[in-house]
């Protein structure tokens, strides 16, 4: 994580007023950070143990609510094919967002009892991550299938179930003769690049056990001289290969004296099965010009539609991610709220700041930060020791770590 880091610190007045401790705050940090304060609404309070049950609530919700900020800027770059303009929230970049938050108290009414106020933040982030799941999933199948209307490479494994007119272009079989007598038949056979050689030494010889003629030794039904490349990729070459349909078996006379017609006995199919063996697919081809058309104008209105979704969830993710990290910085201050309380205890006299940390001074910052509330450690604090989020780390102080974007 390493885009735009930003803490939030909740530290008690100690008898002065906000703004002075505001003051001494940003002297004591202005070489490690910038700090601005967070005006937090007076918000109920509840019992004690409401609170600690809360406290302990909020850190999966928060976690919860990362993760789903996460997911719309990682979809938002992936769909913008890795782009960084940077997502906004009312306009502006999270930059300039977090110093001027303000508590939206139209949508999140603060007299309302805290763990309503959370359970509001979940629910409506919750919504918003199963839209963004429903998208990524007919965003992907689409892709998927577009792909496979699309003539790009195919690879062998899948040759055997390719259409033919997807995987070899009608310039490959111009002027090409296909022999379908009734005696021959021109196929095509899809052969793996490693195994070119190969198959020009055995594909004469493949079923040699298949044609057996009175006078001479079996043999293949594949005609000698018959196999030519079409045409290769990076995977695959295309061959054809000229085959003996088959023979009709003798008839004879049955016991009625009836003529009983010989059955025709096949070649190719067991040829085929033969070639398969070698992991060579062996198959038929017949040039069908409206399943072609078809099919590229089922690849046009894909691409299409595919160009709709694609610009949809853009507007989806800029509009959303503004939503969802609002929810958050929400959940972050309710979170400051209820952890200085148990923490520093009533009546409410904290100051909560946004800290921004210069570049590479968040060692500094920390240590900033440390020794100016080194004093806490002893104090009569009212409320019990609650660790904070970083990385269950005690501090003497109330302290979210956290990072805006994550890249």
């Amino acid at each position: 994580m390493s885009g735009n880091p930003f803490w939030v610190v909740t530290v008690p007045n100690e008898g002065r007023s906000g703004d002075e401790t505001l003051e001494r705050l940003r002297r004591h940090v202005e070489e490690a950070s910038k700090a601005y304060v967070v005006q937090i609404p007076s918000l109920t309070v509840g019992t004690l143990d409401s609170l600690m049950a809360l406290s302990e609530e909020m850190e999966k919700v928060d976690s919860s609510i990362e993760v789903a900020v996460r997911k719309i800027e990682r979809q938002y770059a992936e769909i913008g094919g890795g782009r960084r303009e940077a997502l906004l929230i009312d306009g502006v970049p999270v930059e300039r967002y977090l110093p001027s938050f303000v508590w939206e108290h139209a949508k999140y009414p603060h007299r309302r009892a805290l763990p309503e106020l959370v359970g509001s933040l979940r629910t409506a982030v919750g919504s918003i991550e199963d839209e963004l799941k429903q998208f990524a999933v007919t965003f992907a199948e689409k892709t998927q299938k577009l792909q496979s209307l699309s003539r790009a490479k195919k690879a062998a494994g899948t040759a055997s179930s390719t259409p033919l007119e997807e995987l070899l272009p009608p310039e490959a079989v111009a002027g090409k003769a296909f022999l379908d007598t009734e005696y021959l038949v021109t196929m095509v056979a899809v052969v793996p690049r490693q195994l070119e050689n190969k198959w020009q030494e055995v594909y004469a010889t493949l079923g040699a056990e298949l044609v057996s003629l009175s006078d001479e030794a079996p043999c293949s039904p594949a005609v000698p001289g018959s196999s030519e490349r079409l045409f290769r990729d990076a995977e695959v070459s295309v061959w054809t290969v000229t085959l003996l349909k088959g023979r009709q078996a003798a008839g004879k006379y049955g016991d009625d004296d009836q003529w009983i017609p010989g059955e025709f006995v096949d070649f190719v199919a067991p040829y085929v099965a033969s070639a398969k063996e070698f992991h060579v697919a062996v198959r038929a081809y017949e040039y069908d010009a409206d399943r072609v058309a078809k099919n590229e104008r089922d690849r046009e209105d894909l691409a299409k539609e595919l160009d709709r979704l694609h610009a949809n969830i853009l507007r989806w993710c800029k509009a959303h991610f503004a939503e969802t990290f609002v929810a958050w910085m929400h959940l972050k201050v309710i979170r400051a709220f209820v952890e200085s309380v148990l923490r520093y205890g009533l009546p409410v006299d904290f100051l909560t700041a946004i800290l921004v940390p210069l570049r590479n001074r968040e060692p500094q910052l920390q240590t900033a930060l440390d020794k100016l509330f080194a004093h806490l450690k002893h104090a009569d604090l009212q409320g019990p020791a609650v660790p904070d989020d970083d990385k269950h780390e005690y501090h003497p102080y109330v302290l979210q770590k956290c990072h805006a974007t994550s890249f």
